[in-house]
């Protein structure tokens, strides 16, 4: 049997960096989760600095994170397997799988009911067994992806028009930030949490696949990588890049300018929500020709936190209930202090990490177990 080929950096370079768009994002929207804006409140109301720090997060970074770390959780799923007998890669693929859906049951039922890791085994578990699939048989199984995940994504736009004009970004009730007592909290926390993997599952769950099935598409073709597909690349850049992030800055904008009472637009709430993959496949592009498939130095500062993403994220909201929960300090820091929270929480495990060396942290030694 072929031994397995050593571990590509990009995939971890983009894991690092994606993970930036889900701490700051889930942070910033914790005072008013589970039934307020994924933005939060934007604090102090008054503030233009706080309008304008709530714009960039949303223009820069909403949505952006989970949907490419389910293309990088798919480019490592291709990537793990390469080189290995398909029974053993579809054996090892299990085990972690299972080990992953665990913990995101224990993380989204007791610490952050927003958890992606459930949703990320339970999708990835069906593409486990389609990694090897023939590369004519994989086109057409991602054009029926590609169908899937159209129509699931128009059913969630329909779902917001009739949901959004009834809500404001200030969360009415209970929320994560004032529910008190551990059993009040676990409650709201857990049964949220369940309610979200549901509707998760028919919403969100076949987006979720076609990325992963993209990035294992883009690992098996060495599409970020090798330097012939550099120039297509620069092609997409130039034809899409411009107009992606010029639709996103208008995204950003209205966010900023929308008063933080307003009742929620549903059209600009869509504009968010359909730009986010585009976006994101800018971003991916664009990271890839910047560091040359991964070969450029500054990758290598980064390819210790992105093999270390798990504890960062299960630890981030560790920090989110210790901090910002009734059950925890009910702190209400502004929004430019919760960014910068968590881009300076995000830039200490960086530098724990690359202290780090070869030794893995807590939950990534764990998955790692054979």
């Amino acid at each position: 049997m072929q031994q397995p080929s050593r571990r590509e950096a990009l995939p971890d370079v983009l894991r690092a960096l994606a993970l930036v768009s889900v701490l700051v994002v889930n942070a910033v929207g914790y005072a008013v989760a589970p039934y307020g804006s994924p933005l939060g409140l934007r604090t102090p109301p008054d503030s233009t600095w706080a309008a304008l720090t709530q714009g960039l997060v949303a223009a820069v970074l909403q949505g952006k994170g989970y949907t490419l770390l389910a293309f990088v959780f798919g480019m490592s799923l291709w990537l793990a397997a390469r080189g290995r007998s398909r029974p053993d890669a579809l054996r090892r693929g299990q085990v972690r799988n299972q080990r992953l859906l665990g913990l995101g049951v224990v993380h989204g039922v007791f610490i952050y009911f927003g958890d992606i890791l459930t949703m990320y085994a339970l999708v990835g578990r069906t593409l486990l067994a389609r990694l090897h699939m023939p590369w004519s048989r994989l086109r057409r199984h991602f054009r029926r992806a590609l169908v899937w995940a159209v129509l699931a994504k128009a059913g969630l736009l329909t779902l917001m028009f009739v949901w959004l004009p009834e809500r404001t970004d200030i969360a009415d009730g209970s929320s994560l930030s004032t529910v008190q007592g551990a059993w009040s909290f676990l409650k709201l926390n857990a049964s949220n949490y369940l309610a979200n993997q549901v509707v998760a599952l028919v919403f969100l769950g076949p987006v979720l696949y076609l990325c992963m099935l993209a990035g294992v598409a883009a690992a098996r073709l060495r599409l970020l990588t090798h330097p012939r597909w550099r120039a297509a690349l620069r092609r997409f850049l130039r034809r899409f890049g411009l107009p992606v992030l010029a639709l996103t800055a208008v995204y950003g904008c209205g966010v900023a300018w929308t008063a933080p009472t307003a009742v929620l637009n549903p059209w600009l709430e869509a504009l968010g929500d359909v730009s986010a993959i585009p976006v994101a496949a800018v971003y991916v592009a664009a990271l890839a020709l910047a560091s040359s498939g991964g070969q450029a130095r500054w990758c290598h500062g980064l390819v210790p936190l992105g093999r270390r993403t798990l504890s960062l994220y299960v630890g981030h909201s560790a920090l989110c209930l210790a901090l910002f929960s009734g059950v925890g300090l009910a702190w209400l820091p502004t929004t430019a202090q919760t960014v910068l929270l968590s881009l300076g929480l995000w830039g200490l495990a960086w530098a724990v990490a690359r202290r780090s060396g070869d030794r893995r942290w807590p939950l990534e030694a764990w998955m790692a177990r054979r």
